[in-house]
């Protein structure tokens, strides 16, 4: 079966202008400012019942899925600066990454434009400054870099009005030939794995909040989530019952040989739900033992890419394999 879903891997390096003060966790504000800035972006026809004017209008195609609490909607996923440091001076430089998926990669130069102006315009982090305005930044550059291929590209410079379209992507077949190598590595060393859990990885596994990284969990929420990314946004078939029983069925033979994570309790403000919102999970790395590593790696590749469990578009469940 021939999957067309990928995903494109945008670095964004800024400037601070005026002092930006986040939290210890910096999803929530990055994606909280991002957001707050793409409503204020005009529309002439906001509020329409156009399911074609949805597709084409680039701020009601992002938002028409913000209103869904489900995060397997949301085209895009965050990747914030992993630095403990949380206050950044003028003059100081931090990156941040958006990963964006399938189809959404038309909107690219509206996304551009809604981060330059969020950082002049709606700004960053807590209102510090007088008028309770929140800190600023310029943007230098967009980098396009895939993970997978080891391939990158500027895509954006400061001083330099034209932007790039990226050209190198994670697809499907590139997760299939890195599965590939990798089960072959793996199973000369043991058939070890290890994940590095960056931010914090927040798993419900049915009704039920997972404190730490279960191999079963885990699968079941990166076979939904990738799964509906890929119908969704690259138009690609769901998966089965059938198939997500298979997999499900080789993951309980997983074992969690080494569990080296901790759990990172930390809260944000959810401007959807007008409260405080837990955003605690799980960090650190994990290593698992598997008789055979195939079938799973694939989901395991993309899951590095488009992250899993709750509030994954504010950058949570972000992992890498070691």
């Amino acid at each position: 079966m021939t999957h067309t879903f990928t995903i494109h891997h945008l670095r964004f390096t800024v400037e601070v202008e005026t002092t930006i003060e986040m939290g210890e966790f910096k999803g929530s504000a990055l994606r909280g400012a991002w957001e707050s800035h793409l409503r204020t972006l005009y529309c002439a026809e906001r509020g329409s019942t156009d399911p074609l004017h949805a597709t084409l209008c680039p701020v009601c195609y992002l938002l028409s899925r913000e209103a869904d609490p489900r995060d397997n909607r949301r085209p895009y996923a965050f990747e914030p600066p992993l630095t403990p440091q949380t206050v950044f001076q003028p003059g100081e430089r931090f990156a941040f990454g958006i990963s964006m998926f399938g189809k959404t990669i038309q909107f690219l130069p509206y996304i551009v434009l809604s981060v330059q102006q969020m950082g002049q315009v709606q700004g960053l982090g807590k209102p510090i400054h007088a008028g309770h305005r929140r800190g600023r930044f310029r943007l230098l550059r967009i980098e396009e870099m895939n993970p997978l291929s080891g391939a990158s590209a500027i895509l954006f410079e400061a001083g330099n009005p034209m932007v790039q379209m990226p050209r190198f992507p994670v697809t499907a077949e590139q997760v299939a030939t890195t599965s590939e190598t990798l089960a072959r590595q793996l199973a000369e060393g043991d058939n070890r794995l290890t994940l590095e859990f960056l931010t914090p990885t927040r798993i419900v596994h049915e009704e039920r909040l997972v404190h730490s990284p279960e191999f079963v969990p885990l699968l079941a929420r990166l076979v939904d989530r990738i799964g509906t990314l890929r119908s969704q946004f690259a138009d690609d078939p769901p998966v089965s019952y059938e198939e997500k029983g298979s997999l499900l069925s080789v993951a309980q033979g997983v074992e969690c040989v080494r569990d080296e994570t901790r759990w990172w309790d930390v809260k944000g403000l959810s401007t959807r739900l007008g409260r405080a919102q837990p955003l605690g999970g799980f960090v650190g790395k994990a290593t698992y033992r598997a008789s055979d590593w195939r079938p799973l790696l694939p989901w395991l590749l993309w899951g590095a890419s488009a992250h899993v469990g709750k509030n994954a578009v504010k950058g949570e469940g972000w992992y890498r394999l070691l």
